[in-house]
């Protein structure tokens, strides 16, 4: 044979068992990665081999749900969990365990004396955040967009600032549970404005608190435009709002329209204040049973306020509204209602010591709704046009107008169930983040049986209430646990 033949024989010969050689090798590492007994799912397999005798399949939910952590991440967090020291390193445990974690970041407590703008951002505390700026603005667009657990906080935000302006453009769009507390926002400012642009819409449960806002102002407008709209739930409240103001004017247009169950609470709001221009544009409009409570507004001295509801709570379903101590002892106060309450089913309103010792004050309600009781109401300044009352031929809304806020196809009747009926099929996904069962070795070191755990996680109030939420699932389990253990 040709002495070349021969040469390429034997390479062709070498490169074939090569190959051979590494694919074997390949296959050999990525079944023992695949199987590797250390593992939480091998440990789920084998649990199932041996204790589950009906000799069925494992299902595929309970392996999707088993823990991705790695053996080293596995004996790691065993570890730390075994010595009451896995809250120091909650952050990667709970990224790397798949897990939904109410944590507290951080406080950011510098100043920033530039211009900031912050986009496409995760929630963030910020404690002393533009304090004493003069001029500028900080900008928080697409902030905490598509988040499972958006919170938030701000404390003494823009305080003491001259001319600075704060703008917040799709904040926590589409999010589940979002939080904000702003506290001592905007205190003691001077010019500048704010502007919550499409705050939180399409929210599950909004939970927004604003205490001592703009308090000590002077000229600081602020504008709630498409705040909290299509949202489910929720609350937000503002305390001391505005208090001993001059000038801060407050604009809310569009405030939680379309929304399902929204409730607001305004208490001393715009207290002591001067010259306070307040308007509520479509406030509550279109929604599903809100419930707004004005608690001591405009009052205790308040000077030459002027507030404007119009077309507020126009066209919702049902809906109560409370007014107590409104523009109590106020001087030369201006309150006009239009178009006020018209809702499709009638709703509740209460007015109790409504403008009640002040001065000069002025009320006018035009086209205005009924099942409203006034108390202890003043007795001058009160002009009443249109006002409608309640007769025998008022109409309720019927179930085409109620059911626009159930979901599509979430509800059907029995009469549908027919063969040859094409229905759409509900939206089921589950929009949750990602998560995964803990391992036993690791859950059964965790001091549920106590408050510990969460003591060493959150403080004050929100200690409390995690607490609270966490002695009730205990209790449902135990009950739930006994029940079965009986049938």
């Amino acid at each position: 044979m040709d002495k070349r033949v021969k040469l390429n024989l034997c390479y062709f010969l070498f490169l074939l068992l090569s190959s051979i050689n590494v694919s074997l090798t390949l296959t050999t590492t990525n079944s023992f990665t695949k199987s590797n007994p250390f593992t939480p799912k091998s440990a789920i397999t084998r649990y199932w081999k041996t204790q589950i005798l009906n000799k069925k399949p494992i299902p595929s939910f309970l392996l999707s749900k088993a823990s991705p952590l790695a053996p080293f991440e596995f004996t790691l967090y065993t570890k730390l969990a075994s010595n009451h020291s896995l809250s120091s390193h909650l952050s990667s445990f709970c990224t790397l365990a798949d897990l939904c974690c109410f944590l507290d970041s951080e406080a950011s407590n510098t100043g920033h004396a530039k211009d900031s703008n912050f986009a496409l951002y995760d929630p963030k505390k910020f404690s002393n955040y533009g304090t004493n700026r003069l001029g500028g603005s900080d900008t928080f667009k697409n902030y905490s967009e598509n988040t499972n657990f958006a919170s938030s906080d701000f404390a003494k935000y823009s305080g003491a600032s001259t001319g600075h302006h704060e703008g917040f453009t799709s904040y926590a769009t589409d999010g589940n549970v979002a939080n904000s507390n702003f506290t001592s926002y905007a205190s003691d400012a001077t010019g500048g404005t704010g502007d919550f642009s499409s705050y939180m819409p399409r929210v599950n449960v909004p939970d927004l608190h604003f205490a001592t806002y703009s308090a000590n102002g002077n000229n600081h407008p602020m504008t709630f435009k498409s705040y909290v709209d299509d949202t489910n739930s929720g609350n937000q409240q503002f305390s001391n709002y505005a208090k001993n103001g001059n000038g801060v004017p407050v604009g809310f247009t569009s405030y939680g329209d379309t929304s399902n169950v929204i409730g607001s609470g305004f208490s001393h709001y715009g207290e002591l204040a001067n010259g306070a221009n307040d308007s509520f544009k479509a406030y509550s409009s279109n929604a599903n049973n809100p419930k707004n409570d004005f608690k001591a507004y405009g009052g205790n001295g308040g000077n030459a306020g002027s507030d404007s509801f119009v077309s507020y709570r126009d066209g919702a379903n049902s809906g109560s509204d409370t007014f107590l101590s409104y523009g109590k002892k106020s001087n030369s106060g201006k309150t006009t209602f239009v178009n006020y309450g018209k809702s499709f089913n009638p709703g509740s309103d209460s007015f109790r010591e409504y403008g009640k010792g002040s001065t000069g004050q002025s009320t006018g309600f035009s086209i205005y709704a009924l099942n409203t009781t006034f108390k202890d109401y003043t007795k001058t300044g009160v002009r009443f046009g249109q006002y409608t009352k309640p007769s025998s031929s008022s109409k309720k809304v019927g179930g085409s107008l109620v059911n626009k806020w159930i979901e599509p196809v979430k509800f059907f009747r029995e009469k549908m169930l027919k063969k040859g009926t094409i229905m759409m099929m509900p939206d089921i996904i589950d929009k949750m983040p990602k998560r995964s069962f803990l391992p036993r070795a690791i859950t059964s070191k965790l001091p549920f049986a106590t408050n510990e755990f969460i003591l060493t996680l959150h403080h004050g109030a929100r200690a409390m209430e995690l607490s609270w939420h966490l002695d009730q699932v205990r209790a449902k389990l135990k009950f739930a646990i006994g029940y079965l253990r009986m049938t």
